[in-house]
């Protein structure tokens, strides 16, 4: 892989960049989590995926109810603008993880309108983007 964009995450990186499979054309991109190996640098064994099989993999986790874990989320709303850092990253990860399921039900029932949840969920997306924005956290 040639990253053209990495991120500290937990104890390595997320990069994306031009798959190592691209034939020089720059066509095809992926992503991988890079994480370090037991010397503490980045292990060259860390996958890298299409993003078309990333998609069809959290598709298939979600299918199988393995996203559901990641939801617990209280019953109401809380008020962004008091909750910690850790907080509002849980908050964006739940709510994330619910659009992405809701888009699955979408395509496995097309013929209903999930716009008003889809527009409710985004609306809180943004919102805790715009708070950890304000934080000056990303």
């Amino acid at each position: 892989m040639i990253p053209t964009y990495t991120e500290p995450y937990r104890d390595g990186e997320l990069r994306i960049g031009w798959a190592s499979w691209d034939n020089g054309t720059f066509k095809d991109r992926s992503i991988k989590y890079a994480y370090r190996d037991a010397s503490g640098k980045i292990s060259r064994g860390s996958p890298e995926l299409p993003f078309d099989i990333l998609i069809d993999m959290m598709m298939l986790a979600g299918a199988q109810g393995e996203l559901r874990a990641q939801l617990r989320a209280p019953a109401v709303a809380f008020d962004l603008t008091k909750a910690s850092v850790d907080e509002l990253r849980d908050e964006k990860r739940r709510v994330s993880i619910a659009l992405m399921m809701l888009v699955q039900f979408g395509m496995e029932f097309p013929w209903a309108d999930w716009n008003g949840v889809y527009n409710e969920l985004g609306k809180r997306v943004e919102e805790v983007k715009s708070e950890l924005g304000k934080r000056g956290i990303s």
